[in-house]
């Protein structure tokens, strides 16, 4: 069932191989029948996570559960309670408020091969998330109109618009993937874990904070374009974003971030 869900919404997106590795997971963790599972073991599964995963992974293998019992519920007609309804969520981490500097971007970049160099950096200044980025073909650059297409992301396939930075960086791009002869228009070759290592041994490194990560440069790049007075409709677009709670979510501003807007 929960392989249907994925297929029924997720079929073609960038999420979905995440998305089905969650499902083997709770599949492995709840082998009972849908109607066996109760808050209590729902509640168990998340003291056992908490043990070995961060709290923002654990919320997020519950949410997904739940959104399992909504898709029984709602699109296959099962008439069943949600169980995840009835347990305490933990707390998101406090890790994902992480603004990443430009100095710390610079002492990333400066560990990194050119190529993992070049995706970090078009994060940081496109938003745009490590499936996105990597999924990336000559046809989708329109480097003269400053826009350059995600197809299937995440939410969706979507338009994201382009720094004169972003720019330079795919252009780059496009100069390294002729040179290494990457096949089908594609413009990295590189495995999506193999970004993410990448990252992490550039930050230890460089003598970084563990906060310093890779999909931080995305959450930074959102949080710089709000800072400039962006409006929620605005930096939906930049961020791919469907709702204004996900916008709130990533774009991390205070009291000073808005003062220069009142006067």
């Amino acid at each position: 069932m929960g392989h249907a869900q994925c297929d029924s919404h997720l079929k073609g997106k960038g999420s979905y191989t995440h998305a089905v590795q969650i499902v083997e997971q709770l599949a492995h963790a709840f082998p009972q029948s849908i109607h066996d599972i109760t808050p209590k073991l729902v509640n168990d599964f998340k003291l056992m996570r908490l043990q070995t995963v961060k709290a923002a992974t654990c919320r997020h293998q519950l949410a997904f559960l739940s959104r399992f019992f909504k898709y029984a519920k709602r699109g296959l007609l099962i008439d069943i309670p949600n169980p995840v309804c009835d347990i305490t969520l933990p707390k998101p981490d406090k890790s994902s408020d992480k603004v990443v500097t430009a100095g710390e971007l610079r002492l990333i970049l400066n560990e990194l091969s050119p190529t993992m160099a070049l995706i970090a950096e078009l994060a940081y200044e496109t938003a745009m998330r490590r499936s996105e980025i990597l999924k990336l073909t000559v046809n989708c650059l329109h480097l003269e109109q400053r826009i350059v297409d995600v197809v299937d992301g995440k939410n969706g396939t979507r338009s994201v618009p382009l720094t004169l930075r972003a720019i330079e960086l795919l252009k780059e791009a496009q100069r390294l993937a002729i040179a290494e002869r990457i096949q089908r228009g594609r413009l990295f070759s590189v495995a999506p874990h193999s970004v993410s290592q990448a990252i992490r041994r550039a930050r230890t490194a460089a003598n970084l904070d563990s906060n310093v990560r890779l999909h931080q440069l995305r959450h930074t790049r959102i949080t710089n374009v709000a800072k400039r007075g962006f409006n929620n409709a605005q930096i939906m677009i930049v961020s791919g974003h469907r709702d204004t709670r996900s916008v709130a979510r990533y774009s991390h501003l205070n009291a000073k971030d808005v003062l220069h807007l009142i006067d």
